[in-house]
């Protein structure tokens, strides 16, 4: 019983170790994703960059996350939060804005997400801020543009 116990902790220690709450909430979406963006979201001709963002430019924004519950959304009333941004399942998108580079960011907190999430946008019309959308700066490590989608 004893070898049972421990089998099965180990077991479960591997399987959480394996996978990261960053891996498991978040995807980079290949390039053929980028076009469905909402243009006016982006508000430049030639939104789309072609460049790929580095581990390192994930690991910023991951890390700096919790700055989106302290931004004021686009049009909103400031008493309109997102409150735990991490726990959205968000995608990410290598954008150019202003000729910068830029990770757009369209999070939503439908759970189960899609079962294409990982490899589509994801975008609805409503939802307020279940969906919020974001542009994220590498080189600065800050968010700009919150907003979300509109009430039903």
């Amino acid at each position: 019983m004893l070898i049972r116990r421990f089998i099965l902790f180990s077991f479960g220690v591997l399987l959480l170790g394996a996978q990261t709450p960053q891996d498991h909430r978040s995807v980079v979406l290949p390039s053929h994703s980028r076009p469905t963006i909402p243009a006016c979201f982006m508000c430049d001709g030639d939104s789309y960059g072609s460049w790929e963002p580095s581990k390192a430019d994930i690991d910023g924004l991951e890390a700096g996350l919790a700055d989106v519950a302290k931004m004021i959304i686009t049009g909103w009333p400031s008493v309109v939060r997102i409150e735990h941004p991490e726990r959205y399942y968000r995608q990410y998108i290598r954008v150019s804005h202003r000729n910068q580079r830029r990770i757009y960011i369209n999070a939503f907190c439908v759970d189960p997400p899609p079962p294409n999430w990982r490899t589509r946008l994801y975008f609805v019309d409503d939802g307020a801020t279940c969906f919020w959308q974001a542009l994220y700066d590498p080189v600065t490590k800050t968010f700009s543009k919150l907003t979300i989608n509109a009430r039903a």
